[in-house]
């Protein structure tokens, strides 16, 4: 009887490892998660930030292409005349 209940404490045991390895597997996991999270949070604020300048660029260039186009026709139909 003795040696059944060794026995079975050590497949007890052994199952409670396995566990203890699990729940570790698990909260490394987590830990990298969490990790990566905010790495990518990280860049998506960058990102965004970046994408808002290039908006504000881009809105100059065409506010200025459209100065541009609007003064040159101004120059032109004053030098033929029709304004």
């Amino acid at each position: 009887m003795p040696l059944m209940i060794h026995i079975q404490c050590q497949v007890m045991e052994l199952e409670l490892q396995k566990l203890f390895e699990t729940a570790n597997s698990i909260q490394e996991e987590m830990y990298y998660l969490r990790e990566r999270e905010e790495e990518m949070q990280d860049l998506n604020k960058s990102t965004n930030t970046k994408m808002a300048w290039l908006s504000l660029l881009s809105l100059f260039v065409c506010l200025s292409v459209a100065g541009l186009q609007i003064w040159h026709l101004k120059t032109f139909f004053e030098k033929k005349k029709l304004i």
